[in-house]
């Protein structure tokens, strides 16, 4: 994404992806409401979704995928069936640009006890991932919490997003 926009010579290739973005923003004096702002962040939540994939892969029936997150998110032992991987997954709450910055800064993911505390730390960092992108996997839509209204996570008997459909409302932690 960044490689994109070489007037910005100052990018760090180890720092955060999304204060980079932000830094880049800066950069280019845009407005929260410019539409070139808009433009570019539809492109780097692309960019990040498609690094996700890359990353961790598109297969939601790859134990070898859920095992990875398992390891990432400090599931140990990581299990060893399918089943138990997505279970023990789908019970983190992660902020998934998280998950992608890893590989870059080395920083530990921070798993949080609650979709509400994961909605906290969101929005005060500004860390955003796409609820809908055309990239999105199998994998990663298992992720996905509601980060605008996590309130709204425990009405009505529960999440249904837990086959991986997305559903739900704001955008994706």
């Amino acid at each position: 994404f960044f490689a994109q926009y070489p007037q910005f010579p100052s990018y760090d290739p180890l720092a955060p992806t999304t204060k980079e973005f932000y830094r880049l923003c800066d950069f280019f004096g845009w407005e929260r409401d410019d539409d070139a702002k808009q433009e570019a962040r539809e492109l780097f939540q692309s960019a990040l979704t498609q690094e996700f994939n890359d990353i961790y892969g598109t297969d939601a029936d790859s134990l070898s995928s859920w095992q990875t997150l398992c390891r990432i998110l400090e599931i140990n032992p990581a299990p060893a069936k399918l089943k138990q991987c997505r279970a023990a997954v789908k019970r983190a709450h992660v902020n998934i640009v998280d998950l992608v910055d890893t590989q870059r800064t080395c920083e530990q993911v921070k798993v949080f006890q609650s979709e509400l505390e994961l909605s906290i730390y969101t929005k005060n960092t500004g860390k955003y991932f796409p609820r809908e992108n055309a990239y999105a996997g199998g994998l990663l839509r298992y992720l996905l919490r509601r980060i605008i209204n996590p309130e709204l996570a425990g009405r009505g008997g529960g999440s249904r997003r837990g086959r991986g459909r997305g559903h739900g409302n704001g955008r994706g932690g």
